[in-house]
């Protein structure tokens, strides 16, 4: 029962976004630190990020057993999700109008998709207050990774490119893997980028509307996702 008070106590939510600022704050010092350049890229580059991943992926193997659990206030107010005939149809309809458009204008509709899984993320929160902290951290894990942008040199240099890819950050890595796998150059793959950004904010909703530990491994798998792009976008940046 103590633990369980103990536990209810620690703000988990304010942590990792504080977690996630610092990463990102400290993205230049470690990029000196492992004393790199872009003809000698240092195996810290790597082994540092797989380290932390293994060590999340140790972290969320240990979170069923942790003395977390939600409200019950939150319990009560999860209702199950039920689709009816109308609406599978109507998303059929919805994919298959879709894909030939994302093929013929990808970067128009995938800017709108992202900008429509934004204003749902907005309308999630406010019609669920007891959401809020949870889905500040999902904010905070994608975009926080990159706030050494707000304190770089070179920033009007960069801010071109930044205001136009700044929806799509959070998506770099995810975006560049599956850019090499289509064979399309990843400057081309902003569309992408787009793209899987909506499909971050909307697993994340989901996440947080099964409660906290599905939360908490989610975000931390965000968290690694935008702070390895954020380490390639640095890369870039200095290059």
């Amino acid at each position: 029962m103590e633990s369980h008070k103990l536990a209810s106590r620690i703000p988990i939510f304010p942590l990792i976004i504080a977690a996630s600022l610092l990463v990102g704050w400290l993205i230049p010092e470690f990029y000196a630190w492992t004393d790199s350049d872009q003809s000698r890229p240092s195996p810290l580059l790597w082994k540092v990020p797989l380290g932390s991943a293994i060590a999340s992926a140790a972290f969320c193997m240990a979170l069923p057993w942790l003395p977390i659990s939600p409200q019950p206030s939150i319990d009560a107010s999860r209702q199950p999700m039920r689709f009816s005939v109308r609406t599978l149809l109507i998303l059929t309809a919805g994919v298959a109008i879709t894909i030939p458009l994302l093929a013929k204008f990808p970067l128009a509709l995938s800017g709108i998709v992202c900008a429509g899984s934004f204003a749902y993320f907005v309308a999630f929160c406010v019609r669920n207050p007891q959401h809020r902290m949870a889905a500040a951290a999902l904010f905070g894990c994608m975009i926080l990774p990159y706030a050494w942008v707000v304190g770089y040199d070179e920033l009007d240099r960069i801010l071109p490119a930044l205001v136009v890819v700044i929806a799509g950050m959070p998506a770099v890595l995810p975006a560049a893997l599956l850019s090499q796998l289509f064979g399309q150059h990843f400057l081309e793959s902003q569309w992408l980028m787009f793209l899987l950004t909506a499909f971050e904010l909307a697993i994340g909703i989901w996440m947080i509307r099964l409660g906290p530990k599905r939360t908490i491994a989610y975000l931390l798998l965000v968290m690694q996702m935008s702070a390895v792009g954020s380490l390639g976008f640095y890369m870039m940046c200095i290059a």
